[in-house]
């Protein structure tokens, strides 16, 4: 189910934030930040999405959420946030900290591939994504 035009940016994120925790790769385990990058491509594939769990240490491990449930809600918010003039955003950076419980969220218009996942790519974009202090 798609959001309506009543929805906005910030209802919708908030949305997004409570599905999030609720999803397994996110809800079960031990972490103190996590990181989910969705990634809107030409082709095939439409919309990807690639999460990561940080330990207290800054290691990480994949957690990607449930793309069915997710991913309609973020395909409203790329609609919600598009900018006269401009493409929608490429790519969606969502951090979370567990022990605030806060949530902030970067679009990225201009260069979404610096957030294309790859063998090569993947310990670098981790860190970026890392949820700071």
């Amino acid at each position: 189910m798609h959001a309506g035009p009543t929805l906005d940016r910030n209802e919708l994120i908030a949305r997004i934030g409570r599905l999030l925790v609720a999803d397994p790769a996110v809800s079960d385990g031990e972490w103190q930040g996590y990181a989910l990058i969705v990634r809107y491509g030409d082709g095939a594939i439409a919309r990807r999405m690639t999460g990561f769990r940080y330990d207290a240490d800054g290691a990480y491990a994949a957690a990607t959420p449930d793309a069915d449930a997710l991913g309609p809600a973020f395909d409203d918010l790329r609609e919600a946030t598009r900018v006269a003039g401009k493409e929608p955003w490429g790519a969606c950076i969502l951090r979370l900290w567990r022990a605030t419980g806060r949530l902030a969220v970067e679009f990225e218009y201009d260069a979404p591939e610096q957030w294309d996942i790859t063998p090569a790519t993947l310990a670098d974009i981790a860190a970026r994504a890392r949820p700071g202090k």
